[in-house]
């Protein structure tokens, strides 16, 4: 059965602005008729989507969600920790404000290739999904980082997927910044298939195609769309993607295949692009995204010496060498 209406989530601010449009725009690329809300990390936020004026586009401010405990989570947790933290809490905002029938969790650095609706029909007659990391052998990280990875989790409104998030928000209430490397809000997802009856594991391998997994396919392009193993990608995961102060693109640590650059990136950053040029349109002097800080090189080493900027650049020199220096100029995606 195919809902007559997709009800997404996700969380992010002003930092995450242009990725969190180009996600919106592909779903409106591909998934039918739905609607997005976003819950809106800072008031910038909040204010910029709200004059972006789309019907299927909603923001929730922050202060919907905020009560004392939730107010004592913020103050024991790091930013990142307390947008994971909401993750559940969005989820459930929903589920009570507007009695809808299933909502979706999304990861706003993500990017739709094609209809989710593949997944959703896995669903049955279960009540919440689960997507896996799929590490590559090589990349396993599923002792520190879980077995799932919060980017695609449907719930329908029944008992038994209100009970799983429930025990998600149970989960993601653990986090504090005295263990910032303590992920319990994915980390023990691993728990849910034999905690609880109602958990489906997507089997669609182009759900969640990521850094972390992308060598273990084969990737292929048929009419203009990206495959797997002959599978088309449903979304992928753009993990730690940015821009250094100088305008470079970081794709992340990971070594990517060229192809996979020239198609998938090089598509995302062109959906990005489209999202700067659409909040600038109705707002020129918003310039907030995800920056790091410029590449160490040979002349900061001489102009500044220092064991520390040494390192960076040795840890530079290293990802070189292991095909894992994912840098690129702005020009290389024109």
């Amino acid at each position: 059965m195919r809902y007559l209406m997709s009800i997404f989530c996700t969380v992010f601010d002003k930092n995450y602005m242009f990725q969190g449009l180009a996600l919106y725009n592909s779903l409106k690329r591909v998934a039918g008729t739905f609607k997005l809300y976003v819950l809106c990390m800072d008031e910038i936020t909040y204010s910029t989507i709200a004059k972006l004026n789309q019907n299927n586009l909603i923001p929730v401010n922050l202060d919907s969600l905020l009560d004392r405990e939730v107010n004592a989570l913020r103050d024991r947790t790091t930013h990142g920790q307390f947008c994971w933290a909401c993750q559940p809490l969005i989820c459930q905002f929903i589920l009570d404000e507007f009695n809808v029938d299933m909502v979706t969790y999304l990861e706003a650095d993500s990017l739709f290739f094609s209809d989710p609706e593949v997944l959703f029909q896995e669903l049955n007659d279960m009540s919440v999904t689960l997507s896996t990391h799929n590490y590559s052998p090589e990349f396993d990280k599923t002792s520190s980082s879980g077995r799932f990875c919060t980017q695609f989790n449907a719930f329908k409104n029944t008992s038994e997927g209100r009970e799983v998030l429930d025990d998600w928000r149970t989960l993601c209430f653990k986090y504090d910044k005295s263990r910032l490397t303590f992920y319990p809000g994915q980390l023990l997802l691993n728990e849910w298939p034999e905690k609880f009856n109602c958990i489906k594991i997507l089997d669609n391998q182009g759900a969640g195609v990521a850094p972390w997994n992308i060598q273990r396919y084969k990737f292929s392009t048929e009419n203009g769309d990206p495959y797997v193993d002959n599978t088309p990608i449903v979304f992928y995961h753009f993990h730690s993607y940015g821009r250094y102060v100088n305008g470079d693109h970081v794709l992340g640590s990971y070594p990517i295949p060229k192809t996979v650059i020239d198609f998938i990136y090089h598509r995302y950053v062109n959906e990005i692009r489209e999202a700067e040029a659409w909040v600038q349109s109705i707002d020129p002097e918003f310039s907030f995204r995800r920056v790091y800080e410029n590449n160490i090189t040979v002349k900061n080493i001489i102009l500044s010496p220092s064991i520390e900027n040494l390192k960076s650049y040795l840890r530079i020199i290293k990802r070189r060498l292991q095909g894992r220096y994912n840098v690129f100029s702005d020009s290389y995606f024109s």
